[in-house]
């Protein structure tokens, strides 16, 4: 045997080895998706009649906030008229389902007059609390709900902001930066208001009504009020994406409990176990020694892939689903096949008359390039479906792609060398070891 082989053998095993030490030792394990670890499902649908172009846009907005908020793999797909949302484990369960579907429509209004609505004398002859029509003189409250504002049309609204962060001066307050629009409208805003108030009205409710002290804001701009930590954050959040150009009503809110994930994972892995014992028996029966090859191909193949999927979990966030679980399965049938092509290979010279070590050695490069184009098709199907798709197609088909690279280098830095190995060392000139008993019969007639 070649030493080339041997040290490609040697370090396909000490790198598998090692990254699966290494993420054994970190602690590191795949993150589940939702219908494996449990979470929570959200079903949202359009108050109003909206249009594809407005739908689309919503969708796109809540996933950035899920996004922004730190869920791994969260699944957002659009079914008909509703927006189902599935937010695998979730730590801050109430605080992620109120974020998403929340409007935050932002507006930066005149204040004409300040009232308490408590009291009947000052109510007298004003509007009563309105809707927050963005061109007319509205009467709207403050957070607190005890005080009232008299605002004047819309000088602003949110549509202008870039960036939004949540930071600590003293108190919890949102630093806006606005585009090179909104920074000219917002100076021409300050100077026809200096010295005045202008209220900061989310979503109908007057946030905070300070005087503008200055007639240039150079395109920044910070929203102050009675803000904790969680309510600064969340508000930077919907603010950074843009405000939902629909409104929604929640139709369904449920939790996934975490006894549901397990019992599916096991199911999951149960499947996946049966399907690997009947493939591993089939090509004992068949192949003999090389399909112990086959079987060794298929652990490492695992091993580098738990490594990955570890690795992507803790680093990226990426998370398992169980669609991402089928694509795997779905790949040992893509990396069998690649184990058969070259036996295969290897039978028809020997019944052309090659010895056996002589045709483990020379059908390799016509194997491999069957397995190349094979394996091909597969990475464009999974290129096209994860390019094309959302959601938990995605998933499939990047799972299937990250084991179907796996195994077109498996195939060459370590089955073709294993089976050089074991047709020099332990099968010899006895095909029978390699379950060609009947080919052995035709070549010695």
């Amino acid at each position: 045997m070649r030493r080339s082989h041997l040290v490609s053998l040697i370090l396909v095993v000490v790198f598998t080895a090692a990254s699966l030490a290494g993420v054994l030792s970190a602690g590191w394990t795949p993150v589940l998706g939702v219908q494996l670890q449990g979470g929570v499902e959200v079903v949202l649908r359009p108050a109003d009649e909206v249009s594809d172009e407005q739908f689309e846009r919503a969708i796109e907005i809540i996933r950035n906030r899920v996004d922004a908020i730190g869920v791994a793999e969260p699944d957002i797909t659009r079914q008909g008229t509703q927006v189902v949302i599935q937010l695998p484990g979730v730590k801050d369960k109430q605080r992620a389902v109120d974020l998403i579907g929340q409007t935050a429509e932002l507006r930066f209004r005149p204040v004409v007059q300040m009232f308490d609505p408590t009291d009947p004398d000052q109510l007298a002859g004003l509007t009563p609390p309105q809707e927050d029509d963005v061109s007319a003189t509205v009467a709207l409250l403050g957070s607190t709900g005890q005080t009232g504002f008299v605002l004047g049309p819309a000088a602003l609204t949110g549509e202008v902001i870039e960036e939004a962060a949540a930071t600590f001066q003293g108190q919890w307050i949102v630093n806006v930066s606005f585009n090179d629009e909104g920074a000219v409208l917002f100076d021409q805003m300050a100077v026809a208001n200096y010295g005045r108030q202008v209220a900061i009205v989310l979503d109908g409710v007057v946030e905070s009504a300070p005087t503008i002290n200055a007639k240039e804001f150079n395109g920044q701009a910070v929203i102050s009020g009675s803000f904790d930590e969680a309510e600064a954050k969340n508000l930077a959040l919907v603010l950074k994406f843009g405000a939902l150009p629909v409104e929604f009503e929640r139709d369904d809110v449920r939790t996934v409990s975490a006894t549901l994930g397990e019992g599916t994972l096991r199911a999951g892995i149960i499947a996946g176990l049966v399907g690997l014992a009947l493939v591993g028996a089939y090509m004992l029966l068949y192949y003999r020694l090389l399909g112990l090859v086959a079987i060794c191909s298929l652990a490492t193949s695992g091993a580098i892939l738990w490594s990955i999927v570890a690795w992507l979990g803790e680093s990226r966030g990426l998370a398992l689903t169980l669609a991402g679980a089928t694509g795997i399965i779905v790949s040992i049938g893509v990396q069998v096949d690649s184990n058969i092509v070259y036996y295969e290979r290897i039978k028809e010279e020997v019944r052309r008359g090659r010895a056996v070590r002589s045709a483990a050695a020379g059908s390799f490069r016509a194997a491999f390039s069957t397995i190349i184009w094979a394996d091909l098709a597969s990475l464009i199907g999974a290129g096209v479906l994860y390019q094309l798709t959302t959601g938990t197609v995605r998933g499939f088909a990047l799972y299937l792609g990250i084991t179907t690279l796996i195994d077109l280098a498996v195939s060459y830095f370590f089955m073709r060398p294993l089976v050089i190995l074991v047709a020099r060392r332990l099968v010899g000139e006895r095909p029978s070891r390699m379950g060609l008993s009947n080919i052995a019969a035709e070549v010695t007639s």
